[in-house]
């Protein structure tokens, strides 16, 4: 086997945000969070925290969007005779409110979720949330389009993904990398959400360990085939509570939610048949005597 990490870690580091992307998105989110804790409407806030994708380090160029959680009081909102929560449409739309006052000349807009308040060189997603504990660990957010509150667990996703990251010495988040860049790639009818490849590759890795980056896009792109139904390279003894049968199922890191709901058979099917395609790819570069010409196959399989 040819060894070609070296030049994977540097296709990783070429596609992850630069430092001035880096740079800018820090000093706009610290502005926005000390901005919504002054005044009247920060006695509402109890506390604010990064999520995501740019809080995890496994976001890829170009860096346009950061997720901020803003823990709430909802008792300073009205509520009520049946709900001690405010409603989700009030919710957003007094976040919504707030943040135009501060910001009057962006555009603010009220998602499902969130508020996005849309910067020249970025957006910030506000998610209002009630804490479910003293830590903000599992948070409720609103959803305006059920009028209802969802259960979620951001710094569980964070967690979860450190832990996997040191178990496999650090590989996990190169890898994430290049495989949504991979993603990226794939034709729209043939491709997953990022938080589902982030999720995908994190189970894989949590009970498959790897020592490279190379040997763990191998591992990727083979489970996905095992889970297809496609002939395997490896030997699989679990799905890592992964399905991609009749109703395609896999829940983020903190067991609430279904990442492949909204995946249909046919884009399960021609996902898995892109990832047997690189599997075979990634087994030539694995065959090859030099390391340049693993790097080929490699590139070829990560579309880089």
């Amino acid at each position: 086997m040819a060894d070609c990490n070296s030049f994977l870690l540097q296709a990783a580091r070429s596609i992850e945000p630069t430092k001035a992307q880096k740079d800018r998105a820090v000093i706009s989110h610290n502005h926005l969070r000390g901005l919504m804790s002054d005044g009247r409407f920060g006695g509402r806030i109890v506390g604010t925290y990064l999520s995501g994708s740019y809080e995890r380090s496994t976001a890829i160029a170009p860096l346009d969007d950061v997720d901020i959680i803003f823990l709430i009081d909802p008792s300073k909102w009205k509520t009520s005779f049946l709900s001690s929560r405010p409603s989700p449409e009030a919710l957003i739309s007094s976040f919504a409110g707030a943040v135009k006052t501060r910001y009057p000349s962006s555009k603010v807009v009220r998602q499902r979720r969130s508020v996005c308040l849309e910067l020249n060189h970025l957006s910030l997603d506000l998610v209002p949330a009630i804490p479910m504990d003293s830590t903000g660990t599992y948070i409720e957010i609103p959803d305006r389009n059920l009028d209802t509150w969802i259960r979620s667990s951001p710094k569980t996703h964070s967690d979860y993904s450190t832990r996997v990251n040191q178990a496999n010495a650090g590989h996990l988040k190169p890898i994430i990398k290049l495989l949504k860049h991979w993603n990226t790639k794939l034709p729209s009818t043939a491709n997953l959400k990022s938080f589902a490849i982030e999720t995908l590759v994190t189970r894989i890795l949590d009970k498959h360990r790897t020592d490279s980056i190379q040997k763990g896009l191998l591992h990727f792109f083979d489970f996905v085939a095992f889970l297809g139904g496609e002939a395997s390279h490896f030997r699989w003894n679990d799905r890592c509570g992964v399905s991609f049968g009749l109703y395609p199922s896999m829940h983020d890191g903190a067991l609430i939610s279904n990442l492949l709901a909204n995946a249909d058979a046919t884009r399960i099917k021609r996902f898995v048949s892109n990832s047997v395609t690189s599997r075979n790819r990634m087994l030539e570069g694995y065959d090859a005597v030099r390391p340049d010409t693993a790097w080929n196959k490699s590139s070829q399989a990560i579309k880089y």
